[in-house]
């Protein structure tokens, strides 16, 4: 049975400084106080559907394609009122990657290979990037470097998946969204953000330690391998 999976790297769960950290640091992103702040198919050839598919689009929530491309996904012209990623890259030469029981990557050798080393690290005032993938039996079928063409979130418009930059504001979500601060949806405005040259894992101790950029909040912004790529600083809206 073909499956679908994807490291969900951009997912946060934002927790004040008296809660535990997220059970897992590759999918989560905590909020806490600043030191310094008050509480507050069998179609053809690998090569050709390579070609075929790089440079198409996904829609927010991809789903397997039920013939074309056997073990790929369904496409949608990125000009598609439902394109929300865009393919990058892609192959079908997977079947050595495995999986865990839960369809998570055990290793990224492949996925960065295939992406670059940098794509799934997230930087604050830019698109998302990912990586997504479908699998069976243990290993990948097929491997696909996405990125965000910039559409909103078809559930709510005034998402839009950029990591949350200096100005921008967020909120409390499933997700790194950034809305507009005039929005209802916002809570939290960031005033400064500390970008980590080489992203390294951190703890929530050692990333207040360089939580400098002032506001009453931090936030880690963390990769799938659970290395923290930037620190947000913010306030309440």
């Amino acid at each position: 049975m073909l499956v679908l999976g994807g490291a969900l790297l951009v997912v946060m769960n934002l927790n004040k400084d008296d809660k535990d950290e997220a059970a897992d640091p590759t999918t989560s992103e905590e909020a806490s106080p600043s030191d310094d702040a008050s509480p507050s198919d069998e179609a053809t050839t690998e090569e050709e559907q390579t070609d075929t598919e790089v440079g198409m689009c996904l829609p927010y929530e991809p789903i397997i394609a039920d013939g074309g491309y056997g073990d790929g996904l369904e496409l949608v012209e990125c000009g598609d009122a439902t394109a929300f990623w865009e393919i990058t890259a892609q192959s079908y030469d997977v079947a050595d990657v495995p999986v865990d029981d839960e369809g998570n990557l055990t290793d990224f050798t492949a996925a960065k290979a295939l992406c670059g080393d940098d794509w799934a690290v997230l930087h604050p005032g830019e698109l998302w990037t990912n990586w997504h993938y479908v699998y069976s039996s243990g290993t990948l079928d097929s491997l696909y470097c996405i990125k965000a063409t910039g559409a909103a979130d078809p559930s709510e418009p005034a998402n839009t998946p950029y990591v949350p930059a200096e100005g921008d504001c967020f909120y409390d979500a499933d997700s790194w969204w950034t809305v507009e601060c005039s929005s209802s949806l916002a809570q939290y405005v960031v005033v400064g953000v500390v970008n980590i040259d080489t992203p390294v894992a951190m703890s929530k101790e050692e990333a207040g330690e360089q939580a400098t950029c002032g506001g009453s909040w931090y936030w880690q912004v963390t990769d799938p391998e659970g290395r923290t790529s930037a620190i947000l600083c913010g306030d309440d809206v």
